[in-house]
Parts: C-alpha cells; sequence; structure tokens
C-alpha cells in the first residue's frame, strides 16, 4: 500500500465524490531547466533528486492533489531503447518515487495545509509495436511493464498511472502486468487520441473505455496528443460511452511550436482554465494537464475545480 493510502476503496470513494487535480509536465519543467533528454533519464544525474522534488513541490503548492513520478519510460523496454539502461530500471524508478514523497514530506514541514496528497507511479509506453502491427510479443510487453510497476509498487506509490498509450493492446498489456504483481491497488489508463477521437492505432474514443473497465482499470481517460480544446470533444465521447466510470484527463497545453529555437505552447494557463470549465461539465475524478503545462496552469485548474475563478 502506498504511503497516504489505507484503503484503497477509500480512494476510490473519494474520487466518486470529487475530482482531484494532478500535476503538470515533469519534461516541460526539465526543459525549462536545460535538460533535453528524456526525463526518466534525468533521474541517474546525480543532482536528480532535489531537482525533481522541487518541481513536484512546486505543483503541490500550485493546488496539485497528486503527482506522478518520473518515470515515463523507465521501463526495460523503452530504457533499452534510450542507450541500454535496462540496467538502471530499480534506481530510477526506486529514486523517482523517493523524490515524490520528499516532496510531501517538505510541503507537510511548510504548510499548514492538510488536505490527502496521493503519488502516482507513471508507466508511459514501451516504445514497442506490438504484433500484428510490429514484431514485439505481447508476454514481452507484460514482462516489461511488470518489472516496473513492481519496483514502483514496493516504493510507496499510491496508485498506478499507465498513460500515453496508443494502441488499446499495449494498455492492456500494462494492466495485465499491473494485476500480476498487485491485484488490489488502484490502476488509471489513459490513451492519447488525435483530435478526432481516434488513436494513431484506430481505437476510438467511444469504444476503449469498455475494454480497459472490464481488464481491471478503476480509472479510464485520455491524455496529451491535444490541447484542452479538443480534449473538450474527446471527454464528451468517453463520458457518453461511458456514463458511470470514473474519467482522467490531461491535456496538453496546447500544441508545439518552435520560436527562436524553443518549444513554446500555444496555451496560457487562461486559456486553458477556460476550456476546463467546459472539460469538467462531464465530471472528471481527475483533473491535470500533460506537455507544456506548469505550476501556472494547474493553479488555474485548481480554482476552477474549487469554484475560485467563476
Amino acid at each position: 500500500m502506498g504511503i497516504n493510502l489505507k484503503n484503497n476503496q477509500d480512494f476510490l470513494e473519494i474520487l466518486d465524490k470529487k475530482t482531484l487535480i494532478c500535476d503538470g509536465a515533469m519534461g516541460t519543467s526539465l526543459n525549462s531547466l536545460g535538460y533535453k533528454g528524456p526525463s526518466d533519464l534525468f533521474m541517474l544525474k546525480s543532482e536528480a533528486g532535489n531537482i525533481v522534488t522541487d518541481i513536484h513541490l512546486q505543483f503541490l503548492k500550485a493546488g496539485s492533489d497528486i503527482i506522478q513520478t518520473n518515470t515515463f519510460g523507465a521501463n526495460i523496454l523503452k530504457l533499452g531503447h534510450s542507450g541500454g539502461y535496462c540496467s538502471e530500471i530499480e534506481l530510477i524508478n526506486k529514486k523517482a518515487a523517493e523524490s515524490a514523497v520528499n516532496a510531501i514530506v517538505l510541503y507537510r514541514e511548510y504548510s499548514s495545509d492538510a488536505r490527502p496528497l496521493y503519488i502516482a507511479g507513471g508507466l508511459g509506453p514501451s516504445g514497442e509495436l506490438l504484433k500484428p502491427y510490429g514484431d514485439m510479443d505481447y508476454g514481452k510487453v507484460v514482462s516489461s511493464f511488470a518489472k516496473q510497476a513492481e519496483i514502483l509498487i514496493k516504493s510507496g506509490v499510491d496508485f498506478i498511472l499507465i498513460e500515453t498509450i496508443m494502441d488499446l493492446n499495449e494498455a492492456l498489456a500494462a494492466v495485465e502486468a499491473v494485476k500480476s504483481i498487485n491485484t488490489e491497488i488502484v490502476i488509471a489508463c489513459t490513451l492519447t487520441f488525435m483530435d478526432n477521437g481516434v488513436t494513431v492505432m484506430g481505437n476510438k474514443a467511444e469504444e476503449f473505455g469498455k475494454v480497459l473497465l472490464g481488464a481491471g482499470c478503476d480509472i479510464i481517460g485520455a491524455n496529451c496528443g491535444v490541447g484542452s480544446d479538443s480534449m473538450i470533444g474527446i471527454i464528451k465521447k468517453i463520458r457518453n460511452a461511458n456514463q458511470e466510470a470514473r474519467l482522467i484527463i490531461q491535456p496538453n497545453a496546447g500544441l508545439p511550436k518552435v520560436i527562436d529555437g524553443k518549444t513554446v505552447f500555444s496555451e496560457t494557463p487562461e486559456i486553458m482554465a477556460e476550456n476546463f470549465k467546459k472539460i469538467l461539465a462531464y465530471k472528471p475524478a481527475i483533473a491535470g494537464a500533460c506537455c507544456g503545462s506548469t505550476p501556472q496552469h494547474i493553479k488555474k485548474i485548481s480554482d476552477i475545480v474549487h469554484g475560485k475563478n467563476q
């Protein structure tokens, strides 16, 4: 069980009563500090623990109820693609989980805010195409995710968040992997859709949910790929097809553009907040943001959720 949860069912009951705020983009935050590589590999740097803890802390101060471990690509298959870092899987995942724990500890020390805070163990894509679209065996993907999930769960995360998946079969492999390690832990899973509500592998926003819920997911939704404006239509499709499901929505801060050699995202915190007024009509259990989002974006989302900027 995670450091903050006494009972997984309690967490789900909280989600049934109110919207929790997730965090924003770790990669964007690291980029702003000059780091250009895969965000999870940053954990191998000696200074990473303090820097990542501080980024988590900024999101907590902005209103995040949930922070995600900096482990997006820290599965065996993806680490192999990143330059042969498979042997570092335990170090990366443990250090990332520890950074998140430390951020909550620090927040408690310096704030009188006693609201419950949670850590999501982040599982991103394997970087492989599963058969029949590619050459990768389903079982190998399950094994890769299972190793990462095992480390994160032992490190004390409160639940697992599988994110930025473009192939429903890969999402199912990740869910199976987590279930093979712990049958009780809460699992959230988000697919990444294009503007039309279809993933690049052809999975539709109105069709994937029942499959994931049937496989044991507790929370389903969408992240990345599009800005909050396009996410309105996507969450509408997901909600209409899954009336009672707990949803998680984490759009990008618009689409990226390169200006003067720097990647800039088009949605300001104010624009994202206006779009979230429409997103919240579909009653997501968890609302956060993805690429390009900053603590300022999360602060605006938090204000909207809590009725401070109506």
